[in-house]
């Protein structure tokens, strides 16, 4: 990063949460399915070891946008701004391409499967085709195809499927899920695109 690392960020939201806070995301830290982290890894983790696990298991500008994903979902709403806004301050460095970077992550650092999720519900209307290749990439169980395929309507299917811990919680399962639907859904994709 330009102005600040990935690693200086998320230390300085981390240190803006009391001890019960920090308690907090070190166990949703513990439960989110991808990225893996053993309770014992962060048991003992101050803010600072914790943003330097969180860089070394993801790359710098996907650790601060799951920060930000992990605030937002333990409702620490003013923190996730203030990294947010960081980050639009700040030129993050990653692995992927600058097209394929925002390509994911809109202004503000959102993932886009986030910002568009209801329209997404409403506008998806054949779900099996992306389910078949969620699960042959391994982002789905067999049992998560078996139950969604078992809802009556294809929003119930879009909801359902938006609600596994895999999609929900992990930035690789949202990446995927964008990449199969840009392949099997380009108008709508398209459209939201513009929105943006």
């Amino acid at each position: 990063m330009s102005k600040k690392t990935a690693k200086s960020m998320i230390t300085d939201a981390l240190e803006d949460l009391s001890s019960r806070d920090l308690k907090k995301f070190r166990e949703k830290l513990c439960d989110n399915e991808e990225p893996r982290v053993t309770r014992r890894s962060v048991e003992d983790a101050d803010e600072m070891d914790l943003a330097e696990l969180l860089v070394k298991i993801c790359t710098e500008a996907k650790a601060v946008i799951l920060t930000i994903d992990l605030f937002t979902q333990l409702g620490f709403s003013n923190q996730a701004e203030r990294l947010r806004k960081g980050l639009e301050a700040a030129t993050v460095p990653s692995q992927a391409s600058s097209e394929s970077r925002t390509k994911y992550v809109l202004e503000g650092g959102q993932h886009f499967i986030d910002k568009h999720r209801i329209r997404l519900i409403e506008s998806i209307t054949t779900v099996e085709p992306i389910l078949d290749r969620l699960l042959a990439k391994n982002v789905i169980t067999h049992e998560n195809y078996t139950l969604i395929r078992s809802k009556s309507t294809s929003t119930q299917r879009m909801r359902e499927l938006f609600e596994l811990g895999s999609i929900r919680s992990t930035i690789k399962g949202k990446d995927c899920l964008f990449d199969v639907l840009m392949e099997l859904e380009q108008f709508v994709m398209d459209d939201l695109k513009e929105r943006s």
